[in-house]
């Protein structure tokens, strides 16, 4: 059992981008189908494609924090010692975390804010918290996707790189 869960949670992002991929794809073949042979339109198809696209995104996200694969200019880093290289690394990947923190918090704040003055989707009349509830979620998957690659890689079980220096 804790094997299974140690999967899920490592496979996480992974399989919720995947899920998602289908739903959308999915949805948006179902549209085009009953556009093109019923001659009708379904409008909350486009809308939940539109907030699921909204989640992928975000996850795939956190799924790059967690691999390490987000984008980083490393030319420099690489003409150094490896022990800069790798306090450079962890000073660049504090900042992301500090920053991510912000965001999680202002993320709440709004969240709260928009409790008192709600706003509603277009087709689906649906709570747009549960829309924006996608952003505090994923930076905080996002910190503890670069927690567990460092812990990883300081414990010594990620033979993988780090943001590109290995």
């Amino acid at each position: 059992m804790v094997k299974r869960l140690t999967w899920f949670f490592n496979n996480l992002e992974e399989v919720l981008c995947g899920a998602l991929l289908c739903w959308i794809m999915t949805l948006l073949m179902l549209q085009v189908i009953c556009r093109y042979f019923l001659g009708i339109s379904i409008a909350w198809a486009e809308e939940v494609s539109r907030f699921s696209f909204l989640y992928m995104v975000y996850l795939g996200a956190s799924l790059g924090a967690q691999k390490g694969i987000h984008i980083r200019v490393t030319a420099h880093i690489a003409l150094l010692p490896k022990k800069v290289q790798s306090l450079l690394l962890v000073l660049t990947d504090v900042i992301w975390i500090v920053f991510s923190i912000v965001v999680v918090v202002k993320g709440v704040h709004l969240i709260q804010d928009m409790g008192q003055r709600p706003m509603v989707s277009g087709a689906l009349m649906l709570d747009m918290r549960y829309v924006y509830v996608a952003l505090p979620i994923a930076f905080l998957l996002m910190i503890v996707r670069i927690v567990q690659r460092w812990y990883l890689r300081f414990r010594g079980g990620d033979q993988g790189t780090l943001g590109g220096v290995s």
